[in-house]
């Protein structure tokens, strides 16, 4: 499978944008295993975040 983002963000915490390199987007490929891997940890975040979303409201 084949995932490309415009950006890529660096181990010091910079986001580097195609465009700066000339490019429209970053390319890389990724096992369909790794990528329901992160799909489902981005879910798993999301609702973390609703979660502490909504106990912030409660107070």
């Amino acid at each position: 499978m084949l995932i490309c983002t415009p950006y890529i963000t660096l181990r010091n915490g910079k986001r580097l944008f195609a465009h700066e390199k000339g490019l429209e987007a970053f390319c890389f490929e990724v096992t369909p295993e790794k990528h329901k891997e992160y799909l489902e940890k981005k879910e798993k975040q999301k609702k973390k975040d609703k979660k502490k979303k909504k106990d912030k409201k409660e107070e």
